[in-house]
């Protein structure tokens, strides 16, 4: 029994890191990963669909501004299905490092065609 919690303490340290020195090392994203919402201003017909969907409110319209709270947003992907012009994406950006919770604020202008 001593010897088995012994062998368990060892073994990390005969494989490889199980951590690494981020941001120096960037982890490696699976090609399914969720990462900030991208919106597409040209593909943007102001729907508010992805509004409507957005589970936690964390996207607004107001005129002609499309404002997205990162701060809110859970990253589960409901206003990039929920788009009829598909103009949101969830992008490879997973980073949300700020010193100012204003920074967690995305606005875009938007032109609407209707």
């Amino acid at each position: 029994m001593p010897l088995d919690v012994f062998d368990r303490l060892l073994r990390p340290l005969r494989g490889r890191p199980v951590t690494s020195r981020y941001p120096d090392v960037r982890p490696e994203l699976a090609a399914a990963a969720r990462g900030l919402p991208e919106l597409d201003t040209d593909r943007c017909d102001a729907s508010a669909a992805c509004v409507d969907a957005c589970p936690t409110g964390a996207i607004r319209l107001e005129g002609q501004r499309w404002w997205l709270d990162l701060g809110a947003c859970i990253f589960c992907g409901a206003c990039a299905r929920a788009c009829p012009r598909d103009a949101i994406r969830l992008g490879p950006v997973i980073e949300l490092a700020v010193l100012d919770l204003a920074d967690l604020t995305i606005v875009r202008n938007l032109e609407t065609r209707r």
